[in-house]
């Protein structure tokens, strides 16, 4: 993204906290001998080593799930947008439609598969992981949140269905999978009840108020 970013003509200060990340970007970086576009530095998403309206626009895709603090990141982000600059940001949807029809992700069957997790421990059957957290969001949740910090959002889209699994294993081949999800996808974007707030991504396009105090 950062390389895409620069090459039409954007000026880039692009920031990860893991040192693998912020290494291959400069590799990226340097092979499309774009280095003069882009500044790669190493800082937590939660604490940004940035001046206060430093950026007309700020994109943090694939950030927010992963984060110990969704809201103290994504008030950084606004502290760091100019007065009028614009967030493109990414939610995991809590309400996907893959994971709704999964049992071994299913929300609505959240509290069966932790009381059946607690149960196999206690009898000593049950494996103690420590998997990193997946932050999720409903539309509404995200929305709630932007606004929160004093972010207008511009404009929102869901999007991707798929891969279809049941207890984990994939359940169609991909060129199937790719048909249905672009069956799905249109049916998403017409509105249709049901699909219109199923996808697996929630996309937002945010602005922080010229007039913010």
């Amino acid at each position: 993204m950062t390389v895409a970013l620069a090459q039409r003509g954007f000026q880039i200060d692009a920031t990860d906290s893991a040192p693998a990340m912020v290494e291959a970007t400069r590799e990226s970086v340097d092979a499309a001998s774009l280095s003069s576009r882009v500044t790669v530095t190493s800082t937590d998403a939660h604490s940004l080593s940035f001046d206060d309206e430093q950026f007309p626009l700020v994109v943090a895709l694939g950030v927010i799930p992963w984060l110990h603090s969704p809201t103290k990141a994504l008030s950084e982000m606004a502290r760091v947008l100019e007065r009028g600059g614009y967030l493109v940001v990414n939610a995991d949807n809590r309400w996907r439609l893959n994971y709704l029809l999964d049992p071994l992700f299913s929300p609505v069957l959240s509290p069966a598969r932790k009381a059946v997790k607690w149960m196999l421990q206690r009898v000593g059957l049950g494996r103690r992981t420590h998997a990193s957290p997946v932050n999720m969001h409903t539309r509404r949740e995200f929305d709630r949140l932007i606004s929160s910090l004093g972010l207008e959002k511009a404009s929102g889209a869901i999007f991707g269905f798929g891969p279809f699994t049941f207890v984990g294993r994939k359940v169609l081949p991909d060129r199937a999978g790719v048909f249905l999800h672009r069956k799905l996808q249109r049916m998403c974007d017409r509105g249709v009840p049901g699909l219109r707030s199923a996808g697996s991504q929630y996309l937002v396009l945010a602005r922080k108020p010229a007039d913010v105090a």
